[in-house]
């Protein structure tokens, strides 16, 4: 039986924060995106579990967090998830961040190098001075969510309704708990927030970044020169797939990201 624990935290400025945790050995934290909340990991909790403590919250404004004093974005999300390293005594971590998850990610790994084992961007540039979206600005503007057909939601490939339209659907639905800030006022918050080159080119964990072949959020060729402002970062596209793979396609993403981990813990401790 895999163990699981869950509760609040209460930050600095007064906002509580819920995290979970399942399973044990060593600590993997998942950072969602945009789109949804802790939630949307179900297909990766219970496979990474059977070997490691798994780490999942809801950063502000999202699912069961609140947001009361209107301060989100990056520098809240990395100020609140070391919190929740600390309350969880988590000495070294893996640091996993989806999308926007990846500005925390990436954001801790910079802040507190000595904590952060490695690091998945999985489809992110996480604040790497790149940019994302066709043309700098984001597709998933164009409409709001009460203004979208059944299942479909641009953060998904957009052949996953015609798949599978029970996920498909399940994903628009789980985007749509807590209160969250608009995603415009998100995206804006996110395109000012770049960290510098240096800070990039100090960063000492590997890092593995995941781009979806049809992402036209955070196109593999961002994806591509991300990689470049890291010094220990290797890339990897999945084809046929869109903004979140570890959605779409579980089995490829969980598998992926399990061989990265392993390689990193095979190697001598720095």
């Amino acid at each position: 039986m895999i163990s699981r624990t869950e509760g609040f935290i209460t930050v600095a400025d007064g906002e509580r924060v819920w995290y979970e945790t399942a399973g044990e050995g060593p600590d993997l934290i998942l950072t969602h995106g945009l789109g949804g909340n802790a939630a949307v990991w179900y297909q990766q909790v219970p496979y990474f579990a059977q070997h490691y403590r798994v780490i999942s919250w809801d950063q502000r404004g999202f699912g069961r967090s609140t947001n009361e004093n209107g301060n989100h974005g990056p520098v809240a999300a990395v100020s609140d998830l070391i919190e929740i390293m600390d309350l969880l005594a988590v000495d070294r971590a893996h640091v996993v961040g989806q999308s926007m998850g990846g500005w925390a990610a990436l954001g801790t790994a910079i802040a507190v190098p000595e904590r952060v084992e490695s690091v998945v961007l999985a489809c992110t540039t996480g604040g790497i001075p790149v940019g994302f979206g066709p043309d700098g600005a984001p597709p998933l503007t164009a409409a709001p969510v009460t203004a979208r057909p059944l299942g479909e939601h641009p953060a998904v490939g957009g052949r996953l309704p015609s798949l599978d339209m029970a996920r498909a659907y399940l994903y628009q639905a789980l985007g749509t708990f807590g209160h969250r800030p608009p995603d415009t006022e998100f995206f804006r918050i996110l395109k000012a927030h770049n960290y510098s080159p240096s800070d990039l080119a100090a960063v000492t964990a590997p890092v593995l970044l995941i781009a979806g072949e049809l992402d036209d959020l955070m196109t593999p060729e961002r994806i591509r020169s991300a990689a470049e402002f890291l010094p220990h970062a290797e890339v990897v596209e999945l084809a046929d797939r869109g903004h979140s793979p570890y959605f779409e396609d579980p089995h490829a993403w969980n598998e992926l990201v399990a061989h990265f981990l392993a390689d990193v813990r095979a190697r001598p401790v720095r």
